[in-house]
């Protein structure tokens, strides 16, 4: 009874320690855009005032431009279409919102370009990039994302990128799984390359000559354009596969979805309660024996 009362402890033991474990894997997702993924611009206002722009894909608003796009797509004005769209991106926010941080910046605005406290300068692999203030790409910088997996860049605040900066992709990194989720505006700087989809209901103000690769989905917003080109991604009909990254221990702040903690523990309990059985099996049969 003795060995079997020492395995029992060392099972309780452990069950602890993994109970308050916090570090535990998971694989940021992307969500499926549903009626809005066809769209390129999909807002309630959208504002174009001088020729020259580019829109490859669908277009969405309930009110119409004063100088019309080239559109390689279809306009929705204010159809059923459009509706469901709306639809869809508001659901598809929901799913980007609830996945728990990878990495929490420090609570202030945060230029990603010169960031070094995430890892390399201006280098960012997949995950959830959490951010309680406004996000720039400043001082016409480069940031590239690499690696195949999704990443979702969610802010409380505004996302602004300068003139001349770019976001480009490397290493298998695909367009369609590069999510921007700010509360507040975007306003992209004339003369930058831009990747992947931004949903923000504040708006979006695109400055001129931007080259974009995504989408601006603000419905009930609006979308401002200036000579243009904008091309929504050719996406497979499912997400793209996903790479594994670490939770971080810290906890999710406003906008960041639910902690690490609260998404591990169900995972945590399993292999707790794996754990403990395998070893109270070990003891019996060590008691037998």
């Amino acid at each position: 009874m003795k060995i079997v009362k020492k395995f029992l402890v060392l099972s309780a033991v452990l069950g602890v320690q993994l109970l308050t474990s916090t570090s535990v894997a998971f694989a940021a997702t992307s969500p499926d855009l549903g009626q809005a993924k066809s769209f390129v611009i999909l807002s309630n206002t959208y504002a174009n005032t001088v020729a020259g722009t580019t829109l490859t894909g669908d277009l969405g608003y309930t009110t119409g431009p004063a100088v019309t796009p080239t559109v390689n797509g279809t306009t929705h004005a204010a159809n059923s279409t459009y509706t469901q769209a709306g639809i869809d991106q508001n659901a598809a926010l929901s799913k980007l919102s609830s996945q728990p941080c990878t990495f929490n910046f420090a609570p202030g605005p945060i230029d990603l370009a010169s960031d070094t406290t995430h890892g390399p300068v201006g280098v960012y692999t997949p995950g959830v990039y959490c951010i309680t203030g406004g996000d720039s790409i400043g001082g016409g910088g480069t940031i590239t994302l690499d690696g195949a997996g999704t990443y979702i860049f969610r802010m409380d605040g505004a996302l602004t990128t300068s003139a001349n900066s770019i976001v480009q992709t490397a290493n298998g990194a695909s367009i369609c799984d590069v999510w921007w989720t700010p509360t507040g505006a975007t306003t992209l700087g004339a003369d930058s390359t831009f990747i992947g989809t931004v949903i923000a209901a504040a708006g979006n103000t695109i400055g001129n000559n931007v080259n974009w690769t995504g989408r601006a989905l603000s419905f009930g917003g609006t979308v401002s354009t200036a000579a243009d080109t904008i091309s929504a991604p050719n996406c497979p009909a499912t997400p793209s596969p996903v790479t594994t990254a670490v939770a971080s221990t810290t906890p999710g702040l406003p906008n960041t979805g639910l902690s690490a903690e609260s998404n591990s523990n169900t995972t945590v309990l399993v292999s707790a309660f794996a754990a403990v059985m395998s070893l109270a099996a070990l003891a019996y049969i060590r008691n037998k024996a």
